[in-house]
């Protein structure tokens, strides 16, 4: 598995390990090569998988001096990166590697190529990155989230999306008590209307203003809870929750168990990164989708446009927050009809990533 530098892409390669995993291979028999950064490391501590991590960089968007510098240090340190795991490959000797995409995911491909490695490219962003669309020209196999791909060869396998939320009790009758499980987890009532918020694995500022200017509006309110994933960077805010005779309001930087957060989602309000889009449709929530507008290649915005063309979410600019955040919002938490809606039509976006079949694909490239 080959990726990393973001949790977007490295909860992808982990979803992917799970299906080999159910498929019956050996956790040790599935190795990672992945960034120095922090979100790699937190994410494959707890794992059995070997790893190899990489000081590796890509290319900067800014031409603010420290950008400048970084770039310029990116190709040292692919060359380097190159070389190391051309030598762990010939250790580890592998059937097969699979890039999810990413600059860390670039060396790891370039000594595939030179050992003569299979190579399965996976994408699952509506509008593949750099590195992806580069990968795939030379690839034995493309797996695709999107069937409207323009990558050559590209196979609709769905989203790689995490075991424990592919297989959660959200649509059946034991979702009741898993409900109440999973919202006691976060002190809050089940029988509450719940939003959960989540600007992505960084958090974001501007999702966090908006969600406050929410709660603080709407204090009063003993039937509604919110769960705010706000990001590690952001749990120091000055921010002063309603107390406890209204509204219930819970801050967290991040929380592991994903499962548990989509469990108790009501109402989804939360960025349009590709394991974002591909979890709330495996599970079906009722959504308001703001793309990040400094996302490389737009790409945030063309998932969105993906859910709110198919009735799925309702789509809200970064612009739009200030002006239209509240009255959008106070439409779902009121419509019973409009949350149904818009979760049965997210719930049927998400069929193929329920039964995924990149296991399958990275199984007959490696055979």
């Amino acid at each position: 598995m080959a990726g990393g530098g973001t949790a977007g892409h490295i909860i992808p390669a982990l979803a992917i390990a799970e299906q080999l995993v159910e498929r019956g291979r050996s956790p040790r028999s599935l190795a990672f090569v992945a960034s120095q950064r922090p979100s790699d490391e937190r994410l494959l501590v707890d794992t059995e998988y070997p790893r190899l991590l990489l000081n590796v960089d890509g290319l900067q968007r800014s031409f603010a001096p420290r950008a400048i510098w970084r770039t310029m240090m990116a190709l040292p340190k692919l060359v380097i990166a190159t070389a190391l795991v051309t030598r762990q490959f010939r250790q580890w000797q592998p059937r097969v590697v699979v890039s999810v995409g990413g600059f860390a995911s670039e060396p790891a491909v370039r000594a595939a190529r030179a050992l003569r490695i299979p190579v399965v490219v996976v994408s699952y962003d509506q509008h593949p990155g750099l590195a992806t669309r580069r990968q795939a020209k030379h690839a034995d196999a493309v797996a695709v989230a999107f069937a409207d791909s323009s990558l050559p060869g590209a196979r609709h396998t769905g989203a790689p999306v995490r075991a424990s939320v592919r297989g959660m009790s959200r649509h059946t009758p034991a979702a009741g008590a898993a409900r109440a499980r999973a919202a006691d987890t976060f002190g809050i009532d089940a029988s509450r209307r719940i939003i959960v918020v989540m600007g992505g694995s960084l958090g974001s500022q501007i999702v966090n203003d908006a969600i406050e200017r929410f709660v603080n509006d709407n204090a009063a309110r003993t039937d509604l809870a919110v769960v705010h994933l706000a990001g590690e960077r952001y749990m120091t805010t000055s921010f002063v929750a309603p107390g406890a005779a209204g509204l219930q309001y819970v801050r967290r930087a991040s929380h592991t168990n994903m499962a548990e957060v989509w469990q108790i989602a009501d109402i989804t309000v939360c960025r349009a990164g590709a394991s974002t889009v591909a979890e709330l449709v495996t599970v079906g929530s009722a959504a308001l989708v703001i793309p990040w507008a400094e996302a490389a290649d737009d790409h945030q915005r063309l998932n969105a446009r993906w859910l709110s063309d198919a009735g799925a979410a309702v789509l809200l600019e970064e612009s739009e927050l200030a002006t239209k955040f509240n009255d959008e919002l106070h439409k779902m938490v009121n419509d019973t009809v409009l949350r149904d809606r818009l979760a049965a039509k997210s719930y049927a976006l998400g069929s193929l990533n329920r039964s995924s079949t990149i296991g399958s694909v990275i199984e007959s490239v490696a055979r």
